[in-house]
């Protein structure tokens, strides 16, 4: 199978490394908005290539995973799969908009092609997707993350947040949340896509410099009765995101491959 990598940062490298080393792959594609940082990763990957155009990649990957931005998502989804080419998208946020999501959706069906959204930073997603098939009254996220990873947050700029001290910053639906924070908060588009909607979904936003990993705690109600899961995430390079976010990709690209699919 060949792989395209649209994002070399800190989780398209985690995901370029892994895939790598796995060596059941027969090839990677690799592109950046900054070619050199392609190629210098390609450079570092057994039976990897960076490439300059997207175009590229569609002809000849079988899977292309989006790791760069909303704003790249928003840009490559609907060109990728248009030509029946799988996607894996990890910037669920830009899923946020209605019409977009819808698009998306529909072009996947119409050209018989499969839209991936793994779990990212959190799970309990499992759980949530059974839950949706009763009726759910209650879903809500708490993260708190130290300072660094929430300083260049929107919604923080704007209001010039407060991040020296321990305290909740911002609470409101995930819609609201992915607008303020859409580095950071990733995680809500995913509950919220497999649960009760943007608009339904509670988030709660909270810092706390004395921490050194991101807390993400996960409350759902249901008629199946209720759970709770909390996640101490470690933070990649770049504190706004969490390692358990690129090894969730890499789970999910093995199990499309894996003849044994573990979970829901």
């Amino acid at each position: 199978m060949i792989i395209g990598i649209i994002g070399c940062g800190v989780i398209g490298t985690e995901i370029c490394r892994a895939l790598g080393a796995d060596g059941s792959w027969s090839k990677l594609l690799l592109m950046d908005r900054h070619p050199d940082r392609a190629q210098h990763l390609a450079d570092a990957t057994p039976s990897a290539s960076a490439v300059v155009s997207l175009f590229d990649i569609i002809d000849q990957a079988d899977l292309v995973v989006e790791c760069a931005s909303i704003q790249a998502a928003r840009d490559i989804a609907l060109s990728v799969l248009t030509e029946g080419t799988d996607l894996m998208l990890l910037s669920i946020g830009a899923l946020v908009d209605v019409d977009f999501r819808e698009q998306v959706y529909a072009a996947a069906r119409a050209h018989d092609c499969c839209l991936y959204i793994p779990s990212g930073a959190i799970g309990s997603v499992d759980a949530l997707l059974a839950a949706s098939q009763g009726t759910i009254n209650r879903v809500t996220l708490t993260t708190t993350k130290p300072s660094a990873g929430l300083e260049t947050a929107p919604y923080v700029i704007h209001n010039t947040t407060d991040l020296s001290r321990a305290a909740l910053i911002f609470e409101g639906t995930a819609d609201e949340a992915i607008q303020g924070f859409p580095q950071n908060i990733n995680v809500s588009a995913t509950l919220a896509l497999a649960g009760v909607g943007f608009d339904r979904t509670i988030v709660r936003i909270a810092v706390d410099p004395a921490l050194t990993r991101n807390v993400h705690v996960v409350e759902v109600e249901g008629d199946f009765g209720t759970f709770t899961a909390q996640f101490d995430n470690v933070p990649a390079e770049n504190e706004r995101t969490s390692k358990l976010a690129a090894y969730s990709a890499v789970a999910s690209l093995k199990k499309i491959t894996d003849a044994v699919k573990l979970g829901t």
